[in-house]
């Protein structure tokens, strides 16, 4: 179950802050984050088994991320992969509003999902569970596998700790740390999943500036919570940014 921690125009500085987990199944094949060879202005990790992606940012500011709805799977199971409700968001230019205008006669194509966006003006969330699009006003949200702003213990106390977070200017060890807590051992505490087969796989921070500059770094990992690789990227409107690195 994904966890997506976020905070819009927290400050003077940042116009969107992300500190989100990916849990998968360690045996889904999946590149790391990295620039995209179909789209070269996408930036972020890609599903190999149905082509889309769970979190990514563009070139020139775009942020868009995906979680699943918890739920009894429906019969038949809908056609689209809902990676690429985030896929198609980046690799277009539609403002919020009209891409999720689009998705609305679709919607039931997909499985239960959760969608954030960001088009560089607005952030919203879509839910095909239910049907109300919302357009996000300045503050501090968590998304899990239920509605924005669920009452799992892991979203309530992870939304709380990023708003006191603010004041340090959103340090990168502080937010990574609220990714990485193991929660208590009741149900829905534990933030960073661990077991043999399924858990968190990867562990990303997005920090989008209000002058367009973007910091983006994800850290991987193997069955156990094993640390695989680390990526850092920083990203400016005018040029593809850099890969500062790449380590084991």
């Amino acid at each position: 179950m994904c966890l997506i921690l976020f905070a819009v125009s927290p400050d003077p500085v940042h116009r969107l802050v992300v500190a989100a987990n990916r849990d998968e199944y360690y045996g889904r094949p999946a590149s790391r984050a990295d620039w995209w060879h179909d789209y070269p202005q996408v930036l972020g990790g890609r599903d190999l088994e149905a082509g889309g992606t769970w979190l990514g940012v563009t070139q020139s500011g775009r942020f868009a991320a995906v979680t699943n709805f918890r739920e009894t799977p429906p019969d038949p199971i809908p056609p689209r992969s809902r990676g690429a409700l985030v896929a198609d968001f980046l690799s277009g230019t539609q403002s919020c509003d009209d891409y999720v205008a689009g998705l609305l006669p679709i919607a039931q194509e997909f499985r239960g999902f959760n969608l954030l966006l960001n088009d560089g003006q607005q952030t919203w969330y879509y839910s095909n569970r239910i049907d109300k699009p919302r357009c996000l006003t300045p503050g501090y949200y968590g998304l899990s596998n239920q509605l924005l702003d669920c009452d799992w213990p892991k979203v309530i106390t992870a939304r709380e700790e990023l708003a006191g977070y603010q004041p340090n200017g959103f340090a990168q060890e502080q937010l990574f740390g609220l990714l990485f807590n193991r929660g208590d051992d009741s149900p829905f505490s534990s933030r960073f999943i661990v077991s043999d087969s399924y858990g968190t796989t990867a562990s990303t921070i997005v920090k989008i500036h209000h002058n367009g500059r973007t910091e983006f770094e994800e850290r991987g990992f193997l069955a156990h919570g094993v640390p695989d690789t680390a990526r850092n990227f920083s990203l400016t409107p005018t040029d593809q940014g850099q890969d500062h690195s790449d380590l084991p």
